[in-house]
C-alpha cells in the first residue's frame, strides 16, 4: 500500500496510476426535455485542469505560503483549486457558502489571503468590497461575473484562467508545510484557523487507506462539505489516492434518489445524515406490499449471516 508524505506527491501518483478512471460525477439539471445525467471526469482530466489553474496562479503572482481561499460547495473546481495550490506551495483556506460575510471577511483578513475563488458572481462582488490589504485577486466560478478591476485588485473568471497556455511545474512541497487552513465555527468567540500541514492531512489519508482498504473500483455520493476536515481527508483526498470516484449530490433534500442513481460502495457521513437515509428508506419499505416486507426482511438477515461468517447455504427451487 501506498504512502505519502505530501498531498502533492498523493496527486501525481493518483493521475499518473488512474489517468482514465472516473473521478469526479456531477449531475446536469434536469428539463422539461427530461432527467438531467451524470456526467464524470477522469483523472487525467482533473490533473490538467489543475495544471492549468498552477501556471494562472503563477502568472497572478501567487507562490510559496501565500494563502488561497474558497468560498464554495463541493464542486470539481473546488478540488482543482485545493491541489493547484498545493502545487505551488500556497495553503488552501477554504469557507462556506452559508457563512456570514462578516465571518467570510474575519477569515480574509486574519489569513492574510492574497487570492480567493467564490462560487457566485454575487459573492464575488461582495468580496471585492471588503477593505483587506492583502487580498489581491477575486476569482469567480460563475460564467456570468465580468472580469474588471476592482478598486486595487482585480475579478478573474476562473474558465479564463484554464484557458492558460503557459505552464508552471508543481513543486514539491516539505511536509512541514502549511498545506491548509481550517477555520472553528466561532461558537465561543471569532473563528480560530487551525494550521494543518502536508503531513498532518498525508499521515491521515495513509490511516483511513489502512483501515479502510478501497480499489478504484469504489464510488462515493459527497455530501458532507469537503471545507471541513472530516470530508476533506475521509473522502476527497482518501478517494483520489485509492483511485475511486465521487459523485457529487444535488444537494441534500436529494441524497436518497441520488443514491439510487450512483449505487455508492461507501458512504462519508456523520450519523444525523445516516438517520435521514434510514428513516427514508424504512418508510419506502412500509408502504410496500407485506410479501416485499418480509424479503427486504430475509435478505437483511442473511447478509448480516454473510457478516459475521455464517454460511447462508444454498437454496433450489424445483418445479
Amino acid at each position: 500500500m501506498a504512502k505519502y508524505d505530501t498531498l502533492v506527491e498523493l496527486w501525481k501518483r493518483a493521475i499518473e496510476t488512474h489517468p482514465d478512471r472516473p473521478l469526479f460525477g456531477t449531475k446536469s439539471p434536469s428539463t422539461e426535455a427530461g432527467e438531467g445525467q451524470w456526467r464524470w471526469t477522469t483523472y487525467l482530466e482533473f490533473g490538467r485542469a489543475v495544471d492549468k489553474l498552477r501556471a494562472s496562479f503563477h502568472q497572478l503572482g501567487i507562490g510559496k505560503a501565500d494563502k488561497i481561499a474558497i468560498i464554495a460547495n463541493n464542486r470539481v473546481e473546488w478540488a482543482v483549486a485545493c491541489y493547484a495550490a498545493y502545487g505551488i506551495g500556497a495553503a488552501f483556506v477554504p469557507m462556506y457558502e452559508a457563512q456570514a460575510s462578516k465571518e467570510w471577511e474575519y477569515i480574509l483578513h486574519d489569513a492574510s489571503v492574497k487570492c480567493v475563488l467564490v462560487a457566485t458572481d454575487a459573492i464575488a462582488k461582495k468580496v471585492a468590497g471588503f477593505e483587506l490589504h492583502e487580498l489581491r485577486h477575486v476569482i469567480s466560478l460563475d460564467p456570468g461575473t465580468v472580469a474588471v478591476p476592482a478598486g486595487d485588485r482585480q475579478i478573474h473568471r476562473y474558465a479564463e484562467l484554464l484557458r492558460t497556455s503557459e505552464t508552471f511545474e508543481a513543486i514539491n512541497p516539505d511536509p512541514n508545510d502549511i498545506a491548509s487552513l481550517i477555520y472553528t465555527s466561532g461558537t465561543t468567540g471569532q473563528p480560530k484557523g487551525v494550521m494543518l500541514t502536508h503531513r498532518n492531512l498525508s499521515t491521515n489519508v495513509n490511516s483511513c487507506m489502512e483501515f479502510l482498504p478501497m480499489t478504484q473500483e469504489d464510488r462515493s455520493l459527497s455530501f458532507l462539505p469537503w471545507a471541513h476536515v472530516f470530508g476533506q481527508t475521509a473522502e476527497l483526498h482518501m478517494f483520489i489516492a485509492t483511485g475511486a470516484s465521487m459523485a457529487l449530490a444535488e444537494s441534500v433534500e436529494k441524497i436518497i434518489p441520488n443514491l439510487a442513481e450512483v449505487k455508492p460502495t461507501v458512504l462519508v457521513s456523520v450519523p444525523r445524515i445516516f438517520n435521514r437515509i434510514y428513516t427514508a428508506v424504512q418508510a419506502q419499505i412500509a408502504a410496500k406490499p407485506g410479501f416485499i416486507r418480509q424479503a427486504v426482511k430475509s435478505a437483511l438477515a442473511t447478509r448480516q449471516k454473510q457478516r459475521d461468517g455464517e454460511s447462508i447455504g444454498v437454496a433450489l427451487l424445483l418445479t
